[in-house]
């Protein structure tokens, strides 16, 4: 029997395997906040004709979720319809620096 190493976000509470051949050892810095999309709206794709889905999750041509528009997280920021999902975040943002601090993981002078 196969045994993994899962490793659980703080921040979504995501997990995923902590190491793997194809892309190594799991990484935190690929995401910029500033830049990155925040929010997206996608449109779900097809499925392959008279099989009921069955079995054929994904398999047609053009499946999947297609992205249709983006925001950034400035520019959710700044939309009251998603100041629930936004201030969600910011709480366990705040969360996780107090607990890194209690825990001795970061130091205050590097939050600076």
């Amino acid at each position: 029997m196969v045994q993994r190493e899962y490793v659980i976000c703080g921040l979504c509470g995501r997990n995923r395997i902590i190491e793997t051949e194809k892309k190594g050892r799991v990484r935190w810095d690929f995401v910029d906040l500033g830049a990155a999309d925040f929010i997206q709206l996608r449109e779900g794709g097809g499925k392959k004709a008279g099989m009921g889905g069955r079995g054929y999750r994904g398999s047609a041509p053009g499946s999947g979720f297609h992205l249709i528009s983006a925001k950034t997280l400035a520019e959710v920021m700044e939309d009251p319809a998603y100041s629930d999902v936004v201030e969600g975040m910011k709480q366990q943002l705040i969360r996780l620096v107090r607990d890194s601090l209690q825990m001795g993981l970061i130091k205050r002078e590097e939050l600076t």
